[in-house]
């Protein structure tokens, strides 16, 4: 009992400025502690991807990161066992960086509508309507359709790989937002496809000129996956990695609206109780089927895993191979 109380209060601590009471951190509790007993156990890392419900990040989760910094995680880490909270496409990605770990994932059906938007015949058609065109993909594709590709992005660095890829025409798939805005800063020839986040393309101009209107002094800042012809109402746009950054560098602003899913936003409350971030958020259906109870069963079972035949394997590590050396050749040394 003395456990749980202790827990309990550990919860509250984190999660009341996200609406969560000490009822509810009283509720949770026995599931979080006996997570926290197992993955001890178990050498096992939680790895929770920023779209995470609080009560994930702050109450099992290892590291709360972007889909770069999962997969860095991922690369970095000693553990037994990998639990990714995300959907499958991030955990594919960190399995593709990491062969040899156990990856699990706790709901293989959380999928992504941008993943959904392309398939591999349609990948394939690109290529022999374009031959010879480097193909560059999004880190929320499936696993077959990452085999297909040249250079594996994601939306920390997908402006420095296309940026830095020679040529100057480019396939990129399958997120139009993406590709459009690449194409506008960067002035390449990019031929994209139509793959939409639903989370992302809920935010429309007349929504983000009306906030704009009731609170001039607010902050705007989109993620990169919303229609780039709001970029002009905000102050910046980018990844969740970048958003979180600009809000730890503008200590003078005092209120934000980030333009993305609600886990973002819920983090930043707990990380910055004394600044105010409003205005509306859009839930994830696919991030949000990962839970404490599948979490906990997934520890439990070491099941699911993530694995795919050895030919994708093969070609998604090369495209990975790829992308990490162009990085590194593009990145200026300290």
């Amino acid at each position: 009992m003395e456990t749980l109380t202790f827990e309990s209060e550990r919860l509250y601590a984190k999660l009341r400025d996200t609406g969560f009471g000490m009822e509810d951190c009283e509720t949770i509790a026995p599931l979080t502690n006996e997570i926290n007993v197992l993955k001890k156990a178990k050498n096992a890392v939680i790895l929770a991807h920023h779209y995470m419900t609080p009560d994930i990040v702050y109450g099992v989760a290892d590291y709360a990161e972007d889909a770069s910094g999962l997969v860095r995680r991922g690369e970095e880490t000693d553990a037994d066992l990998i639990v990714m909270c995300s959907v499958v496409s991030l955990a594919e990605a960190v399995k593709i960086a990491t062969p040899h770990k156990t990856v699990l994932c706790p709901d293989l059906t959380a999928g992504c509508s941008v993943a959904d938007s392309i398939d591999v015949d349609q990948v394939m058609a690109l290529k022999r309507q374009h031959p010879g065109v480097p193909t560059v993909a999004y880190i929320t594709t499936t696993v077959d359709v990452k085999a297909t590709a040249d250079y594996l992005v994601t939306s920390a660095n997908v402006r420095q790989v296309v940026a830095n890829i020679p040529e100057n025409k480019i396939i990129f798939f399958p997120d139009h937002a993406v590709a459009k805005s690449l194409e506008e800063e960067l002035g390449k020839e990019i031929i994209s496809w139509d793959g939409k986040c639903v989370v992302h393309d809920n935010y429309t101009w007349e929504q983000v000129v009306h906030f704009r209107k009731l609170h001039p002094d607010t902050h705007v800042l989109f993620h990169s996956e919303v229609d780039p012809s709001l970029y002009a109402h905000g102050e910046m746009h980018g990844g969740t990695r970048a958003m979180k950054e600009y809000v730890a560098g503008h200590p003078e602003v005092d209120s934000f609206f980030l333009v993305t899913e609600c886990g973002l936003s819920d983090q930043m409350r707990v990380e910055y109780p004394h600044k105010k971030f409003i205005g509306t958020c859009s839930l994830c259906p696919f991030m949000k089927k990962i839970t404490l109870e599948n979490i906990l069963s997934t520890l439990q079972d070491e099941s699911p895993t993530i694995d795919f035949p050895p030919a994708i394997m093969a070609g998604s590590r090369k495209a990975y191979a790829r992308t990490k050396l162009l990085l590194d050749r593009s990145t200026p040394k300290s």
